[in-house]
C-alpha cells in the first residue's frame, strides 16, 4: 500500500477517499480494520499521527480542515495512508508502511479530489516515494486554451528524504524546440504550476522536463467561475512498452528528448 495526497491549488478544495477492501478479485485475504494516518513534514524530519480507523468495506473523505493535528505552510504537503498499526512520531526517513501487500494488480488506491463549490475532479491514484536522482519528462495534451478556462500543471512528488530542495522545471516547444517557461518546483509537495501566458496556441503539445527530480505529472483545468473542472495525469515513458526492458526504454526515450533541449 502506499501515501495518498491531499491536493491543494488555489481556488480549490482537496480532498482524498480512502477505501478498506480489496483493491482486486485475487486477494481478499486481509480482513480487518485499519488505522489511518497523516504524514507531513515539520522542520528537518517527517511526522506521522493516526487519526483514525476505518472499518472493513468502509470509506472516508477527508480534507486538510479535517485533520486538526497538522499544522502545515502554504506549500506544505500531507499525505495519508492505511496501516494495520497505528503510526505516530517523528523520524528521519519517509516510514515504511505496516499494511497489507498485493502482488497483482490493481493496486491500493484513493480517490484524490479537487472541488469548488458548483463542480469537483478526481483521479483512482497513489505516490511512492520517488529516488532523489530521478527526472521528469511528459508531454500535456490536455492543455485547453479558451479565455475563460484556467490551466495548471501540478507536480506532485514524495521522497525519503525531508529535507527540502528544488530544481527547474522547463516546458519546451517540442516543434521548435523553444523554452516557453521556467518554474521552481518542489520536493514533498505538490508545486501549482499555471500554464497560461506562456505562449501556447491550440493544438501545441508542451513537453515538461525536470532534470532534477522525478513527480506525478497532473494536468487540471477550470473555468474562472469554477463550474467546470476536469483533471488528468500522463504515465511514465515505462509503461508504454510491452515486450523487453521497460526501464531501459524509458531511459532511451527520456535521453533521446533530454539531448535536444539546450540547459
Amino acid at each position: 500500500m502506499s501515501y495518498y495526497p491531499i491536493l491543494k491549488i488555489p481556488g480549490c478544495v482537496g480532498s482524498t477517499t480512502l477505501f478498506n477492501f480489496s483493491p482486486n478479485n485475487w486477494e481478499r485475504r486481509y480482513q480487518r480494520a485499519l488505522c489511518i494516518n497523516a504524514t507531513w513534514v515539520e522542520g528537518d524530519a517527517w511526522r506521522s499521527e493516526c487519526i483514525g480507523t476505518l472499518a472493513i468495506n468502509e470509506s472516508r473523505t477527508l480534507t486538510e480542515a479535517d485533520i486538526a493535528v497538522v499544522k502545515l505552510g502554504s506549500d506544505q504537503g500531507i499525505f495519508l495512508s492505511l496501516t494495520r498499526k497505528p503510526m505516530s512520531g517523528v523520524s528521519s526517513e519517509l516510514p515504511t508502511l505496516d499494511t497489507h501487500p498485493v502482488t497483482v494488480a490493481p493496486a491500493w488506491r484513493a480517490t484524490v479530489r479537487l472541488s469548488t463549490p458548483y463542480a469537483s475532479t478526481c483521479y483512482q491514484g497513489e505516490i511512492d516515494p520517488f529516488p532523489i536522482k530521478g527526472s521528469l519528462l511528459s508531454f500535456c495534451p490536455f492543455l485547453q486554451n479558451q479565455r475563460e478556462i484556467e490551466n495548471f500543471l501540478i507536480f506532485l512528488n514524495i521522497e525519503k528524504s525531508p529535507a527540502k530542495r528544488g530544481a527547474r522545471l522547463e516546458i519546451i516547444d517540442p516543434l521548435t524546440m523553444s523554452n516557453k517557461g521556467d518554474f521552481e518546483v518542489f520536493n514533498n509537495t505538490g508545486t501549482s504550476i499555471c500554464l497560461d501566458n506562456l505562449g501556447l496556441v491550440e493544438n501545441d503539445l508542451p513537453l515538461i522536463i525536470c532534470r532534477g527530480m522525478s513527480a506525478i505529472p497532473l494536468y487540471f483545468s477550470r473555468t474562472r467561475d469554477g463550474s467546470y473542472l476536469s483533471m488528468e495525469h500522463t504515465h511514465p515513458p515505462a509503461s508504454f512498452a510491452v515486450h523487453g526492458d521497460r526501464w531501459e526504454v524509458q531511459k532511451l526515450i527520456k535521453n533521446r528528448w533530454l539531448s535536444k533541449v539546450k540547459r
